[in-house]
């Protein structure tokens, strides 16, 4: 049974355009530097945007479904590095108001220098330079360290995601070596939980290896499981995707006899326009189906967050916790 059932609270301290588009009104780019860089006043625009986007209002929804863990993505330059703003006065009211709730928060560096994997989700797109540039390596374990140092006396302070998604072409031989130096930094300071994403890659054998017993204490491997983006998936139909959710609870079993799995994104974003739906109704019943069957199998693992707790805009529902809630489409207690 999963210890942890939590969500994301994405696009609050990382801009995606997609998320919240009307904040990107005027401007040609899609991520947060291009927002920076371009905004007639991204400071001004920024600070309304964390003041209102979540507020402690929605910490108190999420404690009163059964919602305790959350997965709070931040950027590498929280601190206001030129050309960006700092958000840490926000970052430390999140955590206050998930001390008041009695909630887990689980930072994620979401961001890093020279940009991890060149989606927008990393800061900057088209652009995969942070593993070319030892520098980059470094300054990401010094922001880690800084993490810890910071948060770590916080009561809702759960642990620290060390890098979300880097891209499938880094070498895991050099993901891994910054895995294991930003797993020693983080440790001068706190035992709290260390989570390492998979870089794409959650079936090589190196992680087997990587995870040696005896090496690490209280850490867990992170997966992104989605039907959305993969064309050898997207082109299935529904009972395809059965039979992927079905391979995935094998996938989280094999990985869970070695290390501790977080299932740390996935919604019920589905190209519905493969699935031939009749009507309406079909429709929901395939969210339905999918929200159930995906809880079902992410019980198997440590734990889980939803992708994501707010997507500001009237389209894009698959990808809305609270929405999602709302209508029927997922649980209302957890």
């Amino acid at each position: 049974m999963a210890e942890i059932r939590g969500v994301n609270l994405g696009g609050w301290f990382v801009l995606e355009f997609w998320m919240k588009p009307h904040l990107f009104e005027g401007l040609q780019g899609v991520d947060e530097t291009y927002f920076s860089t371009h905004h007639e006043n991204p400071k001004g625009a920024l600070e309304a945007h964390w003041n209102t986007f979540i507020t402690k209002k929605d910490f108190q929804y999420l404690k009163s479904i059964g919602i305790r863990h959350l997965r709070l993505p931040i950027p590498w330059w929280m601190m206001g590095e030129t050309p960006y703003q700092s958000s840490l006065p926000w970052i430390r009211h999140a955590m206050e108001w998930a001390t008041e709730f009695d909630m887990h928060v689980l930072l994620d560096l979401h961001t890093a220098p020279g940009c991890q994997n060149g989606f927008d989700n990393g800061g900057i797109v088209n652009q995969l330079e942070w593993h070319k540039d030892q520098k980059n390596i470094d300054l990401t374990v010094e922001k880690l360290e800084m993490l810890a140092t910071t948060f770590a006396n916080y009561p809702s302070f759960f642990g620290i995601e060390i890098l979300n998604e880097p891209h499938w072409t880094i070498p895991l031989k050099t993901l891994q070596t910054f895995y294991l130096k930003s797993y020693k930094a983080i440790r001068k300071h706190t035992d709290a939980l260390v989570v390492f994403h998979d870089g794409f890659r959650p079936d090589d054998a190196s992680w087997k290896t990587f995870f040696k017993p005896g090496k690490f204490k209280n850490i867990a491997f992170d997966i992104h499981l989605y039907h959305c983006f993969d064309p050898k998936i997207t082109s299935k139909d529904f009972f395809g995707h059965i039979g992927v959710i079905e391979a995935r609870k094998q996938m989280i079993l094999e990985l869970e006899s070695f290390v501790r799995v977080i299932v740390g994104e996935w919604s019920l974003g589905i190209i519905h326009d493969k699935l031939n739906h009749k009507n309406d109704y079909e429709k929901v019943l395939v969210e339905r189906t999918l929200a159930s069957l995906q809880l079902w199998t992410y019980e198997h693992a440590y734990g889980w967050y939803f992708w994501s707790y707010k997507i500001d805009r009237s389209s894009h529902l698959d990808w809305d916790f609270k929405r999602l809630v709302e209508q029927g489409i997922m649980p209302n207690q957890y």
